[in-house]
C-alpha cells in the first residue's frame, strides 16, 4: 500500500503519527502522486484533487485521512488506536471531526498566510481572539484529564491533535496566538503546553 501525500499536511501527519504509534511506519510507500498534482491519475484517485489518499494493493484508493486512519489501524493490526469501548470511541471520533471542521477553519487564515497566500487584518484577528479559542473550547468538551487525549491509552484522537497542533505551536510566534491560554470552559485546558506536550 502507498500513502501518497507530504508531511505539510496535518492530515497526512495524522496516518504516520498513528502508523509511528502502531509501529507500521515500515509497512507502507510514502509518495507523491504518480505524474504530479496535475495529473489524470492524481484527479482520478482523489476527485478534488486533494491529498492525502491510500493506494490499497488492489489498486483501489481510500480518501479522507480520518477513514484511512480507521481502515488502517484496523488492518494492519498491532496496537489498536480506535477504542474498543464505543463511548470512548465515540468522543474520539468527535474531537477528530471538532478538529477537522472547526479547528482547521479556524486556523485557515493564518495558514493561507503562512504559506503564501494572503488574509486580511480583520480575518487575522478575528481567528486570534474568536475563532480558533472557540474552536478549542468546542474541542476541551471531549478533552481527557490524563496523559492522553481521551481514555488511558494512544487513540485516533491524540493523532488529530498532533497533527493539528504542531501546526498552532509553530503559527504561535508569527501571529500572537495566545488566546489559547485565555480559554473559559467547563473543562480548562489551560495553556498551549497542555495540549501539544506531546
Amino acid at each position: 500500500m502507498k500513502l501518497v501525500g507530504e508531511s505539510v499536511s496535518p492530515y497526512f501527519e495524522r496516518i504516520y503519527i498513528a502508523l509511528d504509534i502502531k509501529g507500521m511506519t515500515d509497512k507502507l510507500e510514502f509518495g507523491m502522486p504518480e505524474g504530479g498534482f496535475k495529473s489524470e491519475a492524481h484527479w482520478k484517485a482523489h476527485p478534488l484533487g486533494k491529498i492525502p489518499y491510500l493506494v490499497k494493493d488492489d489498486g483501489s484508493t481510500l480518501t479522507e485521512s480520518q477513514v484511512i486512519l480507521e481502515y488502517l489501524d484496523r488492518v494492519l493490526g498491532g496496537t489498536m488506536l480506535t477504542p474498543e469501548d464505543f463511548d470512548v470511541a465515540t468522543d474520539a471520533r468527535a474531537l477528530c471531526r471538532i478538529m477537522d471542521l472547526y479547528y482547521a477553519a479556524a486556523v485557515g487564515p493564518m495558514g493561507r498566510v503562512a504559506f503564501g497566500g494572503t488574509a486580511s487584518n480583520e480575518e487575522l484577528a478575528k481567528a486570534r481572539e474568536e475563532d480558533i479559542p472557540r474552536a478549542l473550547a468546542y474541542a476541551s468538551k471531549y478533552l481527557g484529564d490524563g496523559k492522553y487525549a481521551i481514555g488511558d491509552s494512544w487513540s485516533i484522537a491524540d493523532c488529530a491533535l498532533i497533527s493539528h497542533l504542531y501546526w498552532y505551536g509553530a503559527l504561535m510566534p508569527r501571529f500572537g496566538l495566545e488566546a489559547l491560554a485565555r480559554i473559559k470552559s467547563s473543562r480548562p485546558i489551560g495553556t498551549a503546553s497542555r495540549m501539544i506536550r506531546w
